[in-house]
């Protein structure tokens, strides 16, 4: 099936099961924090949370983040690591020394050497590249709501 078939069907599938088994359900207490700088990739992952009833903000930027006045924090980050300003991995540094303790993080990047670099990291929970499929990405997150 071509990738753009397939991706279609997943995004019906989520919106199939959203409307048919969890319609009226609660949405999850706990909350992530979606922070990247591709308005297109804050959409679709908050688009994806929705669906799945879990309640996501979304921030352009590390500093638009730092700026939020959260009463609670997140249950997980999904971190872009590269950022324009403070880069996505200067975040969690400055997060874990400065405002701990730090959620959860996982990075997401196109770039498979930024990614390489996190391996064995104990800022990262988990990593992925982009594109990634949705699935990887709530395996990591809805443990940790």
């Amino acid at each position: 099936m071509p990738a753009r078939l397939r991706a279609a069907s997943k995004a019906m599938r989520y919106h199939t099961e959203a409307l048919e088994g969890q319609a009226g359900g609660r949405v999850a207490d706990g909350w992530v924090a979606i922070i990247d700088d591709h308005q297109s990739v804050r959409s679709c992952l908050s688009r994806v949370m929705r669906l799945e009833r879990i309640r996501a903000e979304v921030f352009v930027s590390a500093e638009e983040y730092l700026a939020y006045p959260a009463p609670t924090l997140p249950s997980c980050l999904v971190l872009d690591i590269q950022l324009p300003g403070m880069s996505g991995y200067a975040l969690a540094q400055l997060l874990d020394r400065e405002r701990p303790p730090l959620p959860p993080v996982v990075f997401i990047s196109a770039h498979d050497g930024l990614l390489a670099s996190l391996e064995h990291d104990p800022l990262a929970h988990g990593s992925l590249k982009k594109p990634f499929e949705m699935d990887d990405l709530l395996a990591l997150v809805k443990p940790l709501l």
